[in-house]
């Protein structure tokens, strides 16, 4: 795991291409200890699990988490499940780092 920080921001990077159950625990642990503005990185994962999400969800109730360079896969699934509405999805770091363009789904429906 790649960790970057600067004055207020810190970035995990995780490096492995599947976030499983053991990943998502020692990147939450790590998560937990900081106190500045976080955010996950997925440039380099391909797959994540269940695990991962449930523990997402949990974590983000306590601090706020922000997620960008999110695969075309692994983008879906958190749109599936409604994770924007917890997490703050960026499309890029800049972005994050900025506070812009933020990802949201709206689901509108038609009356």
């Amino acid at each position: 795991m790649e960790i970057r920080d600067n004055d207020n921001i810190c970035i995990f990077a995780p490096l492995g291409e599947r976030l499983d159950k053991y990943e998502s625990e020692r990147l939450i642990n790590e998560i937990s200890k900081e106190t500045r503005q976080i955010g996950i990185d997925l440039k380099y994962v391909y797959d994540c699990t269940i695990d991962f999400i449930e523990l997402l969800k949990e974590s983000s109730k306590l601090k706020q988490i922000a997620i960008f360079n999110i695969p075309s896969d692994i983008f879906v699934l958190f749109n599936i499940m409604k994770l924007d509405k917890v997490v703050n999805l960026y499309v890029s770091e800049n972005d994050f780092e900025s506070h812009t363009r933020r990802i949201i789904n709206r689901q509108f429906e038609l009356v």
